[in-house]
């Protein structure tokens, strides 16, 4: 049978940019992962950096807070760390989260100050915004090589999933019989101190939203469900109108952690819940948001996946196999593409050590070194799924070069589309709806996985 070839040059062709949000690069043999980072395809690195290492003490009463040389701050670590990503090609984002102990409110629990997260204080934050935009601005002299800045890291996410009780408490408040989100509140204030820090230290610098746990529990429970939690700190009520608002949430980029309960096309039952294919739900309330004037500043605003994953077996028996952590992989890209999103943050890329219980294997290499089918799934994905009427081919290339989507029929691979594309592009098309098979993709001497449609 001849192959039906067609150069698809009318299908749409955009950017979508892939990260990974780990700490490898802070430890010991991160040297073998730099090069790994870059040929994987990924274009972003979110680094987590705990507020209470970098700031352990308060500053001295009458020192500047948003001076980068202050003594109170241990800088030191994130130079070196920053430094092994010039010249990669790869933007940072910094995860602040948190606080020191000295930074947190009074009357918490000593379970809630473990957290770091029990009413941090949103001055001091804001003078440790300040410090660390400002020193990682792009213009700030390197204090280790004369004549050199320290790179630039353009991206601050402010706070890790600020919608659990154990990354930000109290979430509730409870008041004549009802419960209140109180956490919702907290986190506007504390956002708001966080931009303004990032503006005062670079005003150039871009800050995403707290990455929204996808799941929730009832009110007085330890999480917030996601769209009740954005909604509060937007002030939106559940009909998305326009409640009392005198201090506008400022950030500039939307973010979700949608790990899900199945696979990335499992719907979250309730509502106010946003897992992988429900993260329209958030955008509506964005949108809203917008419409109504009660986020700053005024302009559309991008959603990011800033975290997620799926664990493997091996080594975790009680997680999916390795050839389905990397088919949802593909899946997830897919669906975030189709939802909207902008760039996208797998966790992790090498598996942590240790047991099933104490370790975490989403990685799309083994702990060893060894990679995984989800490497290749990461750096060359490809989909086939049913759209509406039709069957939609989906994938990134992963060089600049022509991709080949090819079929096999009677056990001989024919091409039967095509695609000029940059490397990190998009390829997307359609088949018809009963087109089911085996696919894959070329390009060059890669080869993606074979997808089974």
């Amino acid at each position: 049978m001849a192959s039906l070839l067609l150069f698809a040059g009318a299908a749409r062709s955009a950017t979508f940019t892939r990260g990974f949000s780990d700490d490898v690069w802070f430890n010991a043999g991160w040297q073998a992962w730099m090069p790994r980072t870059v040929d994987s395809g990924a274009r972003a690195v979110a680094l987590e950096i705990d507020w209470d290492n970098a700031e352990p003490s308060a500053p001295l009463r009458g020192s500047d807070p948003t001076n980068p040389t202050n003594p109170a701050y241990n800088f030191a670590y994130i130079d070196s760390v920053v430094r092994r990503f010039r010249g990669t090609g790869v933007q940072l984002l910094f995860l602040v989260t948190d606080a020191p102990r000295w930074a947190q409110g009074a009357g918490g629990t000593t379970a809630e100050y473990a957290t770091g997260g029990f009413q941090p204080n949103d001055a001091a934050l804001r003078g440790f915004m300040t410090a660390l935009a400002r020193r990682y601005s792009g213009a700030y002299p390197d204090p280790a090589q004369a004549g050199v800045d320290l790179p630039r890291v353009a991206y601050f996410q402010a706070w890790a999933e600020a919608n659990m009780a154990y990354k930000l408490s109290p979430q509730w408040t409870r008041s004549r019989g009802h419960w209140f989100n109180i956490g919702a509140v907290i986190y506007r204030h504390l956002l708001n101190s966080f931009y303004a820090g990032v503006m005062a230290g670079d005003p150039g610098a871009k800050v995403v939203f707290t990455g929204l746990e996808s799941y929730g529990n009832l009110p007085g429970g330890p999480r917030a469900r996601p769209v009740a939690f954005l909604r509060s700190v937007l002030c939106l009520n559940t009909a998305l109108a326009a409640q009392r608002c005198p201090d506008p949430a400022h950030f500039d980029i939307l973010a979700s952690d949608p790990y899900d309960v199945g696979s990335p096309t499992t719907a979250a039952i309730n509502p106010d819940d946003a897992s992988a294919p429900d993260l329209g739900k958030l955008t509506r309330v964005l949108r809203a948001a917008e419409a109504r004037k009660t986020v700053l500043p005024a302009s559309q605003k991008p959603l990011w996946v800033t975290e997620f994953g799926y664990e493997s077996d091996p080594p975790d028996s009680y997680a999916v196999s390795t050839y389905t952590q990397a088919r949802w992989l593909e899946e997830s890209l897919y669906v975030f593409w189709r939802e909207g999103v902008h760039t996208v943050f797998w966790y992790l890329l090498r598996d942590r050590a240790g047991s099933a219980t104490t370790g975490w294997f989403s990685g799309v290499y083994l702990h060893d070194g060894s990679p995984k089918p989800a490497l290749t799934a990461y750096r060359f994905p490809l989909v086939v799924m049913a759209a509406g009427t039709r069957a939609q081919v989906w994938g990134i290339s992963p060089r600049n070069c022509t991709v080949r989507v090819q079929r096999l029929i009677s056990g001989q691979w024919h091409t039967i589309l095509a695609y000029r594309r940059a490397a990190g592009a998009i390829f997307d098309d359609h088949l018809p709806l009963a087109a089911h098979g085996s696919y894959r993709a070329v390009s060059g001497p890669q080869t993606s996985l074979v997808w089974k449609y």
